[in-house]
Parts: structure tokens; sequence; C-alpha cells
């Protein structure tokens, strides 16, 4: 196991590195400049001072090599061009537990409602209320989370007064943005974990189990369910690295100081820096995720760490 591991990290650590690579000579041969504005009402020599602190008068592969190197030396994501003496390792700092507050809420009401409702509707298949979850599901995968997020500002803010429209810093500002974010989560959650359930309950080891009198909760939670699990462990995995990227759109919508709000703050005003340092941030939060789901697989399933031990 401890070599599956770590040809797992290898990889991951490889991916890594490839991606901050792409990363940085895209955004470095992307069209403008990206101190032009900061600069435009600069005498030339001021102009020339600018760029040359933050590395802009270098050839672009001498910059690359002197990011990587701070960046594996001293883990900086680099300083803001826009924002003077804002890194963004602070902007991370400041940031990300913010969105990681409503992210983890959001992930545990998708798991905790759309997982067992998926099972329940696999149970009972056929039945009347499993054809209405599935109606419902298609309409909430089908529909944006900004869309479910105005129509619970108006309806919840502005017709029923429940909850404030913006805001945030009290527990009645987590509302509106965790609904709408969540809705479209079970939905999903629910649809694989009932696709899951239902090509596990006709496997053999089910039919033996029911033929030797085993309980049916016992075959659901010992068979069923842990073997259905296998699949939605792929989902939790970048689902959790998600919780700091998949919220753009709601942070803007309801003016939430997340991460996500930053980020496409800083894209719009071609904060070429800031815009690296956290794509970086999040990638490494997406490897790191996929790298447990790797392990989380050799525990739900004996079957593929020995596999994984034998390579």
């Amino acid at each position: 196991m401890a070599k599956f591991i770590v040809k797992r990290v290898f990889y991951g650590l490889l991916t890594l590195f490839l991606i901050i690579t792409a990363t940085f000579f895209l955004i470095a041969g992307a069209p403008g400049d990206p101190i032009a504005a900061k600069v435009e009402q600069m005498p030339d020599r001021a102009q020339e001072v600018i760029r040359k602190k933050y590395g802009l008068d270098k050839p672009v592969v001498e910059r690359y090599f002197i990011y990587m190197k701070n960046l594996i030396t001293t883990g900086d994501f680099g300083e803001s061009i826009i924002y003077t003496g804002k890194s963004a390792n602070d902007v991370i700092k400041a940031n990300a537990p913010i969105s990681a507050k409503i992210g983890i809420i959001v992930l545990v009401l998708q798991v905790g409602i759309g997982i067992p409702l998926g099972l329940g509707t696999a149970l009972g298949r056929g039945k009347m209320y499993d054809h209405m979850i599935r109606v419902g599901n298609v309409l909430c995968i089908c529909t944006p989370s900004f869309v479910f997020a105005a129509l619970l500002q108006y309806f919840l803010a502005f017709k029923l007064k429940l909850a404030p429209v913006f805001g945030w810093g009290q527990p009645k500002h987590y509302i509106l943005p965790v609904l709408a974010y969540t809705i479209g989560g079970i939905a999903v959650y629910n649809k694989y974990m009932r696709g899951s359930t239902l090509s596990v309950i006709n496997e053999d080891y089910i039919v033996t189990a029911k033929a030797k009198g085993c309980k049916k909760g016992r075959i659901v939670r010992k068979h069923i369910l842990r073997n259905s699990m296998i699949p939605i462990v792929t989902m939790i995995g970048p689902a959790v690295a998600g919780i700091f990227g998949s919220s753009f759109v709601i942070e803007r919508i309801f003016a939430i100081p997340g991460l996500g709000s930053y980020y496409v703050k800083a894209v719009s005003d071609n904060d070429y820096t800031m815009v690296l340092g956290i794509t970086i941030f999040y990638a490494m939060l997406y490897v790191a995720s996929l790298i447990i789901v790797d392990i989380l697989y050799g525990i739900v399933d004996p079957r593929i760490k020995v596999a994984g031990t034998e390579k």
C-alpha cells in the first residue's frame, strides 16, 4: 500500500508541475499589458522601475524559473500587480476560509441528503416517489445555480423576508447562498447513487445473501451501501477541492468576500500574478483530492488495495 501511495503522490506532483508550467506560459502569452493602466500616467523612468519590480523586463523563460524557485523554496505565489503590497498568499489566507465555510456546509448537505435519497429511490424503484424524484433530479441538474439564487432572493428575501439578500458575517447570511449551491448537488448525488445502487442490487453476492436469510437491513449496510459508494467516492474527492473554487457565481451574486469572488475580480482586473497564484492553489487542492480518492478506494474496496500493492 505504501508503494501505491508513493506512486500516486509522484504522479500528482508531476501533474501539478505541468499545470503550473502551462498556466504560467498561457498567462504570460495572453494579450494586453497587466500594468498598462497602472503606469499610464507615469513617466518612462517610473514605468521602467515598476516593470523591473515585477520582473516584466526579463524574458518569459527567465521569469518562469524565478517564479518556480520562489514557489518551491518559499511557497510564494507572487505579489499582486494591481494591489501594491498584497500577495496571492495574503488573499488566499484571508479569503479561502470564507469559501471553505460555505463549501463544507454545502458538501455535508449534498452528501448527507443526496446519498440516502438515492439509496432510498433505488430500493423503491418504480414507485411513485421514485418517478417524482427522478423528474426533480432532471430539473435541478439542468437549472444553473444562479437561477436558483435569483429565485431564492425573490421569494425568500423580497416576498417572505426570511433571509437577507446580501451581506456576510452572521448565520442568516448563509441561508440563501447555501440553498442555491446545494440544490443541484443533492440532485447529482441522488442520481449517481441511485444508478450505482441499481447496478449492485442484482449482483450474485446480493442474491446469495438473500438466499441465506440475511435481514434486509444488514444486506443494505454490509453489501449494497459499501459497494454502491465506490463510484460516489470519485465524486466526493474533486468536490472537496470544489469547496474553494466552485462557487464563483454564487459568491458574486450574494456579495460574499470569498476566494472565488476575488478570483473573478483578479481576472477582470488582469491581475496576472494573482490569477496564477490562486489557480495554483486550486490545482494543489484538486491534485491532493485525487490522491486521497485513490487511497480511499483501497479502504472502501480491498480488491483495489490488493491490486495497487501488487503493481
